[in-house]
């Protein structure tokens, strides 16, 4: 048996001029439309300091059994949270880690922990099988559990639950000049309204996810996905209650269709240098029912240099700039400068 211990300190600086719910990464949905005044925010934090284990085990007749656990300091007021703990033995996978739907691995380094909106970041409990086909293609079929979101005025008393897990696939391919990730997600979200029976609605998902090598010297990354009662798998919406919205003329809930995309391109410099851009839309649909105030669409765009002065030491520098815009077409505008420095050992 072999363990190893793994972890990364991590310290994030930066300077906005609208005071945004989120310090950690640079969401637009968050920016105030109400108004045209700005708010400057100062923020530091080590909530993204990691700590891990990782446990290789070798068995006569199973082979390799593989377990990581990592938890962070990104939990409630700076508590410690788990970020992954699962387990791997030939080619089913138990625990939580990232959905079969993320995108992670086709984004260049960014400040922003989840880097431009329309990205896909979630973790999940989940039960996973993958199969490998030959050296370029390879299969996944997972069962997850993901918490539905909605949305309703607040005198009404409702609640949402999922009777079942969420069903979800992904298609890889991997060559040496091009990486492609193609995913779906199929739900089930129920809600009650008071003691009112129990209403059902089936949400999906579709993703597609890429990274080509070697253009002009550096990497072109891009991934888009939409979906409907699904909006909490984006990072943009994860938390907002957008899946379902409360209709309160038939007194029933409906379900929001949801869409996000990113184009990045990463590029590595002389003296340990690199950089990237990237731009990145997200949009909900809207109901006629919901207010002015209702979030619409967003856009946002992140500027990156990163320095390495020592193995596995990086500082990074990152301006982002966004727009929200509501159901109305009211808008708000923000922008953002941000430093990271970090170890990983």
């Amino acid at each position: 048996m072999q363990m190893r211990i793994l972890g990364s300190v991590r310290v994030l600086m930066n300077y906005g001029d609208q005071a945004m719910q989120d310090k950690l990464t640079f969401n637009p949905y968050e920016i105030p439309t109400q108004n045209n005044r700005t708010t400057p925010v100062y923020f530091a934090g080590f909530n993204q300091t990691r700590l891990g284990f990782e446990v290789t085990r070798r068995t006569v007749s199973r082979g390799d059994i593989f377990v990581r656990l990592e938890a962070d300091f990104n939990g409630s007021s700076g508590a410690f949270r788990v970020r992954h703990a699962y387990g791997e033995i030939g080619r089913f996978l138990v625990g939580m880690t990232w959905s079969l739907t993320n995108n992670v691995g086709y984004q260049p380094a960014m400040v922003s922990s989840d880097g431009p909106v329309g990205g896909i970041g979630l973790r999940t409990p989940q039960i996973r099988y993958s199969q490998k086909f030959n050296d370029k293609f390879g299969m996944s079929l997972g069962i997850e559990y993901s918490k539905p979101q909605l949305l309703v005025p607040e005198n009404v008393v409702a609640s949402v639950v999922q009777m079942l897990p969420d069903l979800t696939t992904r298609f890889t391919y991997n060559s040496e000049r091009f990486s492609l990730r193609l995913a779906s997600a199929i739900t089930t979200v129920s809600g009650r309204v008071s003691n009112n029976n129990l209403q059902s609605l089936t949400g999906y998902l579709f993703t597609l996810a890429g990274k080509i090598s070697s253009i002009k010297g550096g990497d072109l990354f891009f991934s888009v996905g939409t979906g409907k009662a699904t909006s909490h798998f984006f990072d943009t919406f994860n938390g907002k209650n957008n899946d379902l919205v409360f209709d309160p003329n038939d007194e029933v809930f409906e379900a929001i269709a949801e869409s996000g995309g990113y184009l990045a391109y990463g590029h590595a410099l002389p003296k340990n240098l690199s950089a990237s851009v990237s731009v990145g839309i997200s949009s909900l649909s809207n109901k006629d029912f919901q207010l002015d105030k209702a979030f619409s669409h967003s856009f946002n765009a992140l500027f990156n240099v990163f320095w390495q002065p020592a193995e596995g030491a990086r500082l990074g520098i990152e301006f982002a700039n966004g727009k929200r815009y509501d159901k109305e077409d009211r808008y708000g505008t923000a922008n953002r400068v941000s430093l990271l420095m970090y170890y990983d050992f």
